[in-house]
């Protein structure tokens, strides 16, 4: 299966948004490293599209739970 580069450099592009949001609204103390992994997890299509990986599809809870401190 071939993957247009422009698709995932977009899909990059918004996880990285994603991330940049996490740390500015959430926690401060994020590495992005963190806080980009946080947004795959969250965001599986676009981590997909972006690693081209498999990423699990219940993680958005966890992330929401630890982004907030519960």
């Amino acid at each position: 299966m071939r993957v247009d580069p422009k698709k995932v450099r977009d899909a990059g592009i918004d996880l990285w948004n994603i991330a940049q949001q996490y740390k500015r609204v959430y926690r401060s103390d994020l590495s992005d490293r963190t806080a980009l992994k946080l947004a795959m997890l969250a965001n599986p299509d676009l981590g997909e599209l972006y690693t081209g990986c498999p990423i699990r599809r219940d993680g958005l809870p966890e992330v929401k739970k630890f982004l907030v401190g519960e």
